[in-house]
């Protein structure tokens, strides 16, 4: 709800207010002809008529007649669907009306740790390239009123790589509805594996973000498989080609967390360094048998693999539950890091590698 500045009280407390030069009404967008309507009645000790506020409220017309009253109607239906009230006394002609500081102000406002943190995050995907200082005033008293739950260092950490796509910018529209309205839909795509484009016909049933990126999971009509589609490899346009309703959708999977042992050089990958359960030394990995609760491989084959690694670099031990999607970010980061297990994350990665090296290649040249 927006809490305007207020004028002072003495234009309207008490007596009836003196006429004023009109602009245009149609000049006046329609919220800001509303706010202006809260502002008199929230300025007036006695409240006003319906006359004397179409006489003097910016955006109302005195001789408009029936359309000003109207117009009156639909600001006043406005503000109660807002949640403001209006006091009414009198009847008839001489209805007077005004907003109460009862009515009006909002209770004192206590945010849980997890709820500032998700209103800070939130605010951290605005696209605007900044927030603006009253929007950083607001920050700062949001964190104020969290709750006593909340640690007095720090909110909740949901933090996330701000470079993702929060606001679902990198969604077509087309797909979102087809989403929506169960309806299949067909898009060029490059394969993870090979990086060659096809023509894909999919029965989108859901839109998911994971590991900062977006993701659709359907059913291929071609495979008869459930596929998982990254909307950064959706080449050219989404279109429907079939009506509404034509499949159901399927529960949704629940997510199965695995471990995962990855490489990690010296000051890099610091996001994926964040998640880490526990780190550790590529050359104390070396020289001792495999900690217990890894992921495999263990035993022998650890203290092998790391000791092929620079002395300097770190092994961290950290969670996930989308291979496909973690097997992307952790392509993304190149030479930061090796995946060491288990084997088909590793295997995915190099997936993803290969075909964007096929995707890179410089084109043979022909002979002439």
């Amino acid at each position: 709800m927006f809490r305007p500045l207020l004028r002072s009280r003495s234009a309207y407390a008490g007596t009836v207010p003196q006429s004023v030069p009109h602009p245009d009404p149609a000049a006046l967008p329609a919220e800001e002809r509303q706010v202006n309507l809260l502002l008199a009645l929230r300025n007036t000790a006695t409240g006003l008529t319906k006359t004397q506020i179409i006489q003097t409220v910016a955006g109302y017309h005195p001789d408009a007649g029936a359309s000003a009253d109207r117009m009156f109607e639909r600001d006043k239906g406005v503000l109660r669907e807002l949640g403001i009230e209006l006091t009414t006394t009198g009847q008839g002609e001489e209805t007077r009306y005004r907003i109460t500081d009862a009515d009006y102000a909002l209770p004192d406002l206590s945010l849980t740790a997890e709820q500032a943190a998700a209103v800070e995050l939130a605010a951290s995907a605005w696209r605007s390239g900044a927030l603006t200082p009253a929007a950083r005033r607001a920050l700062t008293k949001i964190r104020a009123v969290a709750g006593a739950d909340a640690d007095a260092g720090a909110l909740p950490d949901l933090s996330i790589d701000l470079g993702s796509d929060v606001s679902g910018g990198q969604v077509p529209a087309e797909l979102a509805a087809a989403v929506q309205e169960r309806r299949r839909v067909s898009f060029d795509y490059a394969s993870a594996g090979s990086g060659r484009v096809g023509a894909r016909v999919v029965e989108p049933h859901r839109l998911r973000m994971s590991e900062g990126a977006w993701y659709l999971d359907g059913l291929d009509r071609a495979s008869g498989q459930q596929r998982t589609f990254r909307l950064a490899r959706v080449v050219g346009p989404v279109s429907p080609v079939s009506e509404a309703g034509a499949f159901p959708i399927p529960e949704a999977p629940a997510p199965v967390p695995t471990g995962a042992l990855i490489a990690v050089a010296p000051d890099r990958a610091l996001q994926l360094r964040s998640r880490a359960l526990a780190t550790y030394g590529a050359a104390e990995l070396a020289a001792r048998p495999a900690p217990h609760g890894l992921p495999e491989p263990a035993g022998e084959l650890l203290p092998e693999l790391a000791g092929r690694l620079p002395a300097h670099w770190d092994v961290i031990h950290v969670a996930f539950s989308d291979r496909f999607a973690f097997a992307g970010a952790l392509a993304a980061l190149a030479d930061a890091v090796v995946v060491l297990a288990p084997q088909a994350l590793r295997d995915d990665v190099l997936a993803h590698l290969h075909a964007v090296a096929a995707l890179t290649a410089s084109p043979q040249p022909q002979e002439v």
